[in-house]
């Protein structure tokens, strides 16, 4: 009988101390806020393939900035320009991607409670933002547009979060005061989707989904993930954050046991694979060690995607028990990144794009558009800790902009190999092919490929041996069906058989 088990092929290696040579920094600009968020990465950082790169971020308590690099120029303000007249907090920003207009999700308090709004850029790039009020009682609200550049928000009010429009909401579950919760819209689709981590019991801490297909006018039933998991340690304690490849819908998170933040783990949930969960890194640090507050050993990860190879990637910030602030004696952190070339299935080794050093880098945001190259915002402060919390002195910290080829990223792919092959039963190989797949068959075969939507892409009839087959097919992953004379071609009595073999097509 034919044995088949997963193989995890490492392409490329790099030391974990050393960043690939590809790497490059720049400085969009300048904040004393050493603290930008509680809970999630929410986007700050958009990339528009036509026009350029959004970033925003909290300047002070009370200021947001916003700067703006167009294709192939640098950025158009030295240090960022302000966004908001009166005091605001920040929530999340996304981009129009038909008009290329930055939106800014944000709250504020007026006469003693929490009022939501908006803003909108004037043009792509411009940094004239017009407000737009969205309600009383709302705070921490984010933005998402899908492929049509329609807007939605995500907003808690009370304990719970909500899906939000100018004029109307739909609350779509329980969450706790603390902010955990996320927005993504599909860039080529009419899908949003809401995550965040349960605030009621029995299921506290758990990582929650509320996906709609079509602009919020029909939604999906609520989808315990961590639940769905059945992983050990599947406490989400900072959500998750979320891209979509048309309705495939990919979600990262850091999961612990809910009760120490010192051991973490990465996955990644695939919605339409089997199984949905892959496990992306795990990271354990010394129970002693002092990470700081609302703080993971490795957390906050951000995901982004190629949309011409289908690749992931993500990125994390990551503490280091070797690296202390002696100011504080909290744990310094640096950013981590690792790449997926099968869609989440499996992934290369991490990399560590910075330090160790004497600065400490915190809440990356990976730009969700990959075109071949990695861009991520990151803050670089002086001091490791908050200093609002009194853990070090306010500082004027660098708001940096990491990229970085996605080749010089390691990858890892999913092989299944055979062992112990039986002549009487089909052979696919190789199962990852620059050019097309060889099939040794007892007999004349059907092959079928479909994509992992489960659409027919290719049908052949063939006499085996076979070699190169599928050359037409795009790369990515594949779906194969083999249906052959399971008796033999000699034994007389016709008897159907199907083999499903997974393959992997490298561009």
């Amino acid at each position: 009988m034919a044995l088949l088990i997963p193989v995890y092929l490492s392409l490329v290696a790099f030391a974990a101390s050393s960043p690939p040579a590809g790497l490059c920094a720049d400085t969009a600009g300048w904040t004393t806020r050493d603290r930008q968020v509680l809970g999630t990465a929410n986007r700050y950082f958009v990339n528009d393939p036509a026009r350029g790169l959004h970033a925003v971020w909290k300047h002070d308590t009370g200021s947001i900035s916003y700067n703006f690099r167009p294709r192939g120029r640098a950025w158009r303000w030295p240090g960022g320009t302000i966004v908001n007249q009166r005091p605001r907090n920040l929530g999340g920003m996304d981009v129009d991607l038909v008009s290329g207009r930055a939106l800014l999700g944000t709250d504020y308090i007026s006469r003693g409670s929490p009022r939501g709004s908006f803003y909108r850029d004037s043009a792509p790039g411009a940094g004239r933002f017009l407000e737009t009020y969205l309600g009383r009682g709302w705070r921490q609200v984010l933005a998402a547009t899908q492929r049509y550049g329609w807007a939605r928000f995500a907003a808690l009010r009370n304990d719970s979060v909500s899906y939000l429009l100018q004029l109307s909401h739909r609350r779509l579950g329980a969450s706790s005061m603390f902010p955990t919760h996320s927005v993504t819209g599909a860039r080529n689709s009419s899908r949003f989707c809401y995550l965040w981590t349960q605030g009621e019991h029995p299921d506290v801490g758990a990582l929650m989904l509320k996906e709609t297909p079509n602009n919020g006018q029909n939604w999906y039933v609520t989808v315990n993930l961590s639940d769905s998991s059945r992983i050990p340690q599947s406490r989400a304690p900072h959500g998750g954050q979320a891209v979509y490849d048309s309705i495939q819908l990919y979600v990262v998170t850091a999961f612990t046991d809910g009760e120490d933040p010192n051991h973490s783990e990465l996955w990644c949930y695939a919605k339409y694979e089997t199984p949905e969960w892959y496990r992306i890194h795990e990271h354990r640090v010394p129970d002693t060690l002092r990470l700081g507050e609302f703080a993971l050993a490795a957390g906050r990860p951000t995901m982004g995607r190629n949309p011409r190879t289908g690749e992931l990637f993500v990125a994390w910030e990551q503490f280091d028990a070797d690296n202390i602030e002696p100011a504080t004696g909290l744990a310094r952190a640096d950013i981590w990144v690792a790449r997926s070339q099968d869609r989440g299935r499996s992934w290369g080794t991490p990399v560590r794009l910075t330090g160790p050093d004497s600065m400490s880098r915190r809440f990356p945001y990976l730009a969700d558009i990959v075109d071949d190259t990695l861009r991520i915002l990151c803050f670089a402060d002086r001091y490791a800790g908050f200093s609002e919390q009194g853990q070090g002195p306010l500082t004027m910290n660098p708001v940096l902009v990491l990229s970085l080829p996605a080749d010089e990223l390691p990858s890892a792919v999913v092989s299944r190999l055979p062992l112990e092959l039986d002549n009487d039963r089909p052979q696919l190989r190789p199962t990852i092919s620059r050019r097309g797949f060889d099939l040794s068959a007892p007999g004349p075969a059907i092959i079928r490929a479909y994509c992992p939507a489960g659409r027919l892409r290719a049908e052949s009839r063939v006499v085996s041996p076979v070699r190169n087959w599928g050359q037409e097919l795009e790369p990515g992953v594949w779906f194969v069906d083999v249906i052959f004379d399971s008796r033999g071609r000699e034994s007389g009595v016709p008897a159907t058989a199907k083999r499903t073999f997974r393959v992997v097509r490298l561009p």
